[in-house]
């Protein structure tokens, strides 16, 4: 049976929280940079980081108390208003799968912005503990995102694809209702020491 060491240091989750990590700090900067542009590294990134997060090893937590928490309610709200300004007109999508479906007889409408926003509010928490580079703080950390992806954020992700997934497929205008919002921002996210990119960069390399 593997040690508490060697499963939080593991190739899986040195990998997820690499790409979780990236996530993260893609999030935070996300209206620095043009709405189209976003969307097209998140149709990326984000099947990427659902399949590390479904790689991640079982583990059993350490301590009775929970994990420390890193995003504030105030920051968690401004964050998901932010980025709900920020998708305008393309945040909003057509629910398939939702608790909350169950308790209505009307078309669920859901928000990529707020889940976006949920993913990171995990993930934060996640990393914060899982630099800190105490062994059993990593573990607790690693066995709640875990938990959280199986039973709340994971299927929140997959529909953030699904919705994402959708506005790159039509072709969409997708920066036209932000003109004014983002001619001074044209600056493309610099992806080149990216995971995602990296590891596309070996897949390339594979098959020459």
């Amino acid at each position: 049976m593997s040690s508490t060491k060697e499963i939080v240091y593991s190739k899986g989750v040195v990998e997820f929280a690499a790409v979780a990590k990236e996530y993260c700090a893609f999030i935070e900067n996300a209206t620095s940079f043009k709405r189209s542009h976003f969307l097209r590294v998140a149709h990326s990134l984000l099947p990427l980081l659902y399949y590390k997060a479904s790689l991640i090893p079982q583990t059993e937590p350490i301590y009775e108390e929970g994990n420390q928490k890193h995003v504030t309610e105030e920051f968690y709200i401004d964050l998901n208003e932010t980025l709900k300004a920020y998708l305008g007109e393309f945040d909003a999508f057509p629910e398939v799968f939702d608790v909350r479906i169950a308790e209505t007889d009307d078309m669920f409408s859901a928000s990529i912005a707020e889940y976006l926003t949920d993913v990171y509010q995990d993930l934060k928490d996640f990393t914060m503990l899982y630099q800190n580079g105490r062994v059993e703080e990593m573990n607790d950390a690693l066995w709640e995102c875990y938990q959280n992806f199986k039973d709340y954020w994971g299927i929140r992700l997959a529909n953030t694809i699904r919705a994402i997934h959708q506005l790159i497929a039509t072709d969409a205008d997708l920066d036209s209702q932000k003109e004014e919002e983002t001619q001074d921002k044209g600056t493309e996210i610099d992806t080149e020491n990216w995971f995602i990119t990296q590891r596309q960069r070996q897949m390339d390399n594979d098959e020459l």
